[in-house]
């Protein structure tokens, strides 16, 4: 195990139990009704849930590292006169900011296209995981974020590309 790893693994989950009531406090985020935890809590899932659930996760994260490695491998045809180590750290900038608003829209196409079993499977996944939020409120809070993060990180996207 890297350093990295474990200082991502050390790290992340404790901020976002830090930081899961202030979100759900400014996004005004509903959690699911104790009907519905039981209901979710109660079912038999087929265990390839686990798998398309899986592919759903990797989904998400594939399109930051998509975006990342185009900045690395096409960057260069792009901006010839920047150094590659700009053109990585403008990849990690908008990595993130694709985690969020593309995650976003691939989470709303993921959960309309869901059976109604397999949504309930979320559901369980995500009480079980501390984050047990409407899924449609936290589609429209990443939404929020990603653009609140891109209005942020604009100055210093401007700044790698001027300089």
């Amino acid at each position: 195990m890297s350093s990295t790893q474990f200082w991502v693994g050390a790290l992340v989950p404790p901020f976002i139990k830090w930081a899961n009531p202030y979100l759900k406090k400014f996004f005004k985020l509903s959690e699911f009704d104790s009907a519905t935890k039981k209901r979710v809590s109660s079912k038999q899932y087929p265990s390839y849930f686990g798998l398309l659930y899986g592919l759903w996760i990797t989904a998400l994260l594939s399109t930051g590292f998509a975006v990342l490695m185009w900045f690395m491998i096409s960057g260069p045809a792009f901006f010839p006169d920047k150094s590659y180590a700009v053109l990585v750290f403008l990849g990690l900038i908008n990595m993130i900011g694709v985690w969020l608003i593309f995650g976003a829209l691939l989470d709303l196409i993921f959960w309309q296209i869901s059976s109604e079993n397999f949504r309930d499977y979320v559901k369980f996944r995500q009480i079980k995981s501390g984050w047990g939020f409407d899924i449609n409120q936290q589609i429209a809070a990443l939404v929020k974020i990603g653009i609140v993060y891109y209005i942020t990180s604009l100055p210093l996207t401007l700044y790698l590309l001027i300089s």
